[in-house]
């Protein structure tokens, strides 16, 4: 039976089980959602994204799937529906006859939703950003951005680094010798004298969720980026859900009205790929009046204070200037954006792009 792309249907559960047992011998650690509740569901009354599943079958079993998140995107000031090309996997991975499934699959993507992007994906080399780019995407970093809090826990749990024999000796004379400890207590030092300070009507207030007015916001700044996601409150809480409890939100105030927000996280993390069991905290994503940036950036990092690490994905050059003001240092990306022939024309190019960790599958693994 010739392989067809379809939604994924309840009766679907026990092939898509024996679809992830069959990958997960292969060494992915990735599953498949079985059942739409798995999924982030339409809310009908709003343009909150939402996410379908699409299975890509021979009538015998499932040979490979993907995850459509409909959402809408913004560009000179305009929103328009757009897609996320979430979680695409196939049998091609341990089975030569299905070498071909994963383009079948972005094919199909395309063809319901022409305006799609791609990000995270690990790095530039793998097999996923690799195939996009020579389907003529739009292939780019997303900056990654870090800040060490404390030296000793840095440089000890700081795994992807250590596998390296020569990195580990560095960071080991670095601990020991008291040098790294030196330049994160002198920057420190730096910041405190020489930080600009807040306006002074500007006032800043915790809150568990994103208000209506958040919406007044976005369309007031939007056209200042040349692509971002919306990030209207409907959109933000379904994204940044306020039941989360790593998830913390601060908005900024001047004279009564909204003019900025910041989204931060803190995580005591257990074995990580990454960051070990390092207390991390992150900058997840935030939207401002440009002069205010500062502001929020500089609050959300004095929030995390107890934190041995604060990390940011940014593409936008006003919040990576003022993560940098705030002694952040820039750092190898794994962090991959690729936007599709469609979405790429419709970005507009003279004014710099706004994804973040809260964007695509939001904030996880931090």
């Amino acid at each position: 039976m010739p392989l067809v792309i379809r939604e994924l249907a309840p009766d679907d559960a026990e092939l898509v089980r024996a679809f992830n047992a069959r990958l997960a011998k292969a060494g992915v650690t990735f599953s498949f959602p079985m059942r739409r509740d798995e999924l982030l569901p339409r809310d009908p009354g709003s343009d909150a994204p939402f996410q379908d599943a699409y299975v890509l079958t021979d009538g015998a079993a499932v040979r490979g799937g993907y995850i459509l998140k409909e959402e809408r995107l913004c560009a000179t000031g305009t929103l328009f529906a757009a897609g996320n090309y979430q979680l695409p996997l196939s049998e091609g991975i341990v089975d030569r006859r299905y070498a071909l499934a994963g383009l079948q699959l972005i094919r199909d993507a395309l063809a319901r939703q022409p305006r799609l992007y791609c990000l995270g994906m690990g790095s530039t080399e793998r097999p996923l950003p690799q195939l996009l780019t020579r389907l003529g995407w739009t292939v780019s970093k997303v900056p990654f951005l870090f800040r060490v809090e404390r030296a000793g826990r840095f440089a000890r749990e700081l795994r992807w680094v250590r596998q390296r024999r020569a990195w580990r000796r560095i960071l080991d004379l670095a601990r020991y010798s008291g040098a790294l400890a030196l330049y994160v207590g002198l920057s420190r030092l730096r910041r405190r004298v020489f930080s600009a300070r807040p306006p002074r009507d500007l006032t800043l207030h915790p809150t568990a969720s994103f208000p209506a007015d958040v919406d007044e916001l976005f369309l007031r700044v939007r056209e200042s980026y040349g692509l971002l996601c919306d990030r209207r409150a409907a959109a933000m809480n379904r994204k940044l859900p306020p039941a989360d409890p790593k998830l913390f939100r601060l908005l900024a105030y001047r004279s009564g009205r909204l003019v900025g927000w910041v989204c931060y996280s803190r995580s005591q993390l257990n074995a990580h790929a990454q960051f070990g069991d390092m207390a991390l905290g992150c900058i997840v994503d935030g939207l401002a009046e440009p002069e205010v940036i500062d502001a929020l950036v500089g609050s959300a990092c004095a929030r995390l204070a107890g934190c041995d690490l604060l990390v940011s994905n940014q593409s936008h050059p006003a919040w990576i200037a003022a993560l940098r003001r705030q002694g952040f240092s820039l750092g190898p990306s794994n962090f991959v954006l690729a936007l599709s022939p469609a979405l790429a024309a419709a970005a507009d190019r003279g004014r710099p792009m706004h994804f973040t960790r809260a964007d695509g599958d939001g904030p996880i693994n931090l």
